[in-house]
């Protein structure tokens, strides 16, 4: 299960790049032409749009997969290990409730605008395709999330993630 969430992290890591990549250069080159007069890219800022909302969904299940998401540390000094782990099992059950109703809605959507035939403005691309980060997106970060504090929670979080934590605190 470990090399499965491994995988798809790194896979979704390279797709953050590739994505980041795309939206700086689109929008560097469409900058450096529109001011040197040379032309102009009408489709650059909608595409670095559509870029950047999928580099959000897809990193909020890479941040998951790290156990990066906002927690309060303070706990961790006034708390027993009982006590921290019956937080870190109630905090997972609310973000992945959360996930999984936001993605269901998300769903929703995607369908509506799959029936509707919609297209972007300027890409002409179907208007389904950037809705499809949202739920693709909420999924990842249930399924990272859960499968983050699991590993805390059983003690099978890796010593080195530990103590590099450890030094970040410092």
């Amino acid at each position: 299960m470990e090399k499965l969430f491994n995988g798809l992290k790194k896979a979704e890591e390279i797709l953050l790049v590739v994505l980041m990549v795309i939206m700086c250069a689109v929008i560097f080159i469409a900058t450096v032409a529109r001011f040197t007069g040379l032309f102009v890219i009408p489709w650059a800022e909608e595409l670095a749009r559509y870029c950047m909302i999928w580099v959000i969904f897809l990193g909020i299940g890479v941040a998951a997969c790290n156990g990066e998401h906002f927690c309060v540390e303070a706990l961790e000094l006034f708390c027993s290990r009982t006590v921290l782990k019956i937080i870190y099992v109630l905090d997972s059950v609310l973000v992945v409730a959360f996930s999984i109703f936001a993605s269901y809605y998300g769903v929703t959507i995607l369908q509506k605008q799959m029936a509707s035939g919609q297209v972007t403005p300027s890409l002409r691309w179907p208007m389904w395709i950037m809705y499809l980060s949202i739920p693709l997106g909420l999924i990842l970060m249930a399924l990272c999330y859960a499968w983050h504090t699991f590993e805390k929670v059983t003690g099978k979080e890796k010593p080195e993630e530990i103590g590099q934590k450890e030094e970040e605190k410092k």
